[in-house]
């Protein structure tokens, strides 16, 4: 699989938008000294990237946006099994988007794969992370999480639309002007 510059560069992007979203924009709810929710816009990059350039590089860009940002921000003990979980919002949005195919992807379609990584990953995942980890138990977390997902996800499919309706429109601008 060869890699472009473009695609390298626009990883790089939405790694760093993920590093500034997450640790830095966001709200970190603690529970008994552990951050157990995090509010905030950290995985809308993951997802647009799985979106854009597929599920491989999404999930690219997860793992190393979770590596780096720890590394520049620590908080607790690095757990791998996190890193994978932020990896999993964009190979998951890529997978089921159509792994970076933008021009056939439909709008429901897309909405479809912002809702499934967030679900699988921020509702269902992550508390079980939480719980074996820390012994938090996977109920007490769950409304707060399924309260904030409930406000994010649409918030998430309105900002992702746009900008792949914005990258969607460029292609065609390109291919105009290319048969001129």
């Amino acid at each position: 699989m060869t890699v472009s510059v473009r695609s390298i560069t626009l990883m790089a992007i939405f790694i760093a938008l993920n590093m500034i979203l997450s640790r830095i924009c966001s709200v970190h709810i603690p529970f008994e000294g552990v951050e157990s929710i995090r509010i905030g816009f950290g995985t809308l990059p993951l997802v647009l990237s799985g979106i854009l350039l597929g599920a491989r590089l999404g999930f690219l860009a997860g793992l190393i946006g979770d590596v780096l940002g720890f590394m520049l921000a620590p908080s607790g003990i690095f757990l791998p099994t996190f890193t994978i979980a932020a990896g999993l919002h964009g190979l998951l949005a890529g997978l089921i988007a159509g792994s970076g195919n933008i021009k056939d992807c439909s709008r429901w379609r897309m909405y479809l794969a912002i809702a499934v990584s967030q679900i699988l990953v921020a509702i269902i995942l992550v508390p079980c992370l939480l719980q074996w980890h820390f012994g938090i138990p996977f109920w007490v977390t769950l409304p707060a999480r399924l309260i904030t997902q409930g406000i994010l996800i649409p918030i998430y499919c309105m900002l992702i639309y746009a900008v792949v309706d914005r990258v969607k429109f460029c292609y065609r601008e390109q291919s105009v002007g290319s048969s001129q």
